[in-house]
């Protein structure tokens, strides 16, 4: 509520003071961006109490990732940054949150376990071994065949849950931003990282049960590994969305028939159709549909529901010439209750 935007506008200005220069060595040239900070402050909200380990960790991993920079010219500090976000969106607890934030300090900087360990104890410390272990595991897996992939899949996920579950769940962070930001790298190296996004860590996230994190994976990996075929969904999505409206109009205009009509209305046909025809929308969101408008009073829409086991089609028609409006409704009605 109020009481907590007011407390929150004014740790932000402490949470700011996080880029001064004595916060590093020589006058930190790798400053943190506020965007970051304040994005990281909001999204760690629920470990307020917490605040003052959260920013030594950002202070610490500024200072480690001093001087360094991604492909696209960024400071590198955006990265593990936005990695804790990712986290702390999956509302992880605080030693993860901080993980997050130093996951590539000890590949990437001198920084050792021991003194993470010493700083922040011995959970964020085995968090970060355990991320950089399955680094090097996920590397060696883009060089094998599929069931080699597959089979040492399984051992990297077995062997990272067998010491802590959240050592997965940080790695799946690092990977989703590094797949957000992966247009700045060259086309050969899109394709890998995405092959290897689909091969390994989407499975990861499905056995975790993490469904927001293997969505995103999988909608940004096919956009490398299948981008002509995107094109040509995405002109479906288009054509979907017009046979929507249409599909709308049309429910619209059997509503101010049933209203108008004293006898249907004791029939509650009213509510009936509202209740299928939102169940028909949900499914029209998800897939694509094509719909054809034909001379007279006729609109015919069919639909292609995809399923697991099955694919049916649904077809839509409004009142026929010289049948009574009851018997239009009813079929009308059949028709969308099959959807």
């Amino acid at each position: 509520g109020a009481a907590y935007s007011v407390a929150a506008r004014a740790s932000t200005a402490e949470w700011l003071t996080l880029s001064n220069v004595g916060a590093c060595k020589g006058g930190c040239d790798q400053l943190v961006p506020a965007p970051q900070l304040r994005a990281l402050h909001r999204a760690t909200w629920y470990l307020q109490e917490h605040a003052m380990v959260i920013q030594r960790a950002v202070q610490l991993a500024s200072l480690a990732h001093e001087g360094q920079a991604r492909k696209n010219g960024e400071p590198f500090i955006i990265h593990p940054v936005e990695t804790a976000c990712i986290l702390a969106e999956l509302k992880m607890d605080l030693d993860t949150i901080v993980a997050g934030l130093l996951h590539d300090t000890v590949e990437d900087t001198d920084l050792t376990l021991d003194e993470i360990d010493g700083l922040f104890g011995p959970s964020v410390a085995a968090i970060v071994k355990g991320d950089s272990k399955q680094s090097k595991l996920c590397l060696d897996a883009a060089a094998l065949d599929k069931e080699a992939q597959r089979s040492l899949n399984h051992r990297c996920m077995l062997m990272a849950m067998g010491e802590d579950w959240r050592i997965v769940v940080v790695k799946l962070a690092d990977r989703l931003h590094n797949m957000r930001t992966l247009q700045h790298m060259p086309r050969h190296k899109q394709v890998r990282i995405a092959r290897e996004t689909i091969q390994i860590f989407v499975p990861l996230a499905r056995k975790l049960g993490v469904e927001t994190l293997e969505r995103e994976l999988v909608h940004l990996a096919v956009q490398y590994l299948f981008p002509k075929e995107l094109k040509g969904l995405f002109g479906l999505q288009l054509l979907g969305h017009w046979a929507r409206l249409q599909c709308w109009g049309f429910g619209q205009s059997l509503d101010d028939l049933i209203g108008r009509d004293q006898e249907l209305s004791e029939l509650d046909l009213h509510v009936k159709l509202n209740g299928h025809r939102q169940r028909w929308l949900r499914h029209v969101d998800q897939w694509a549909m094509a719909s054809s408008k034909q001379k007279g009073n006729c609109l015919v829409t069919l639909a292609r529901l995809g399923g697991r086991s099955s694919v049916s089609a649904v077809v839509l028609a409004p009142p026929f010439t010289g049948a009574s409006p009851r018997q239009n409704l009813f079929c009308v009605s059949s028709s969308i209750r099959v959807a």
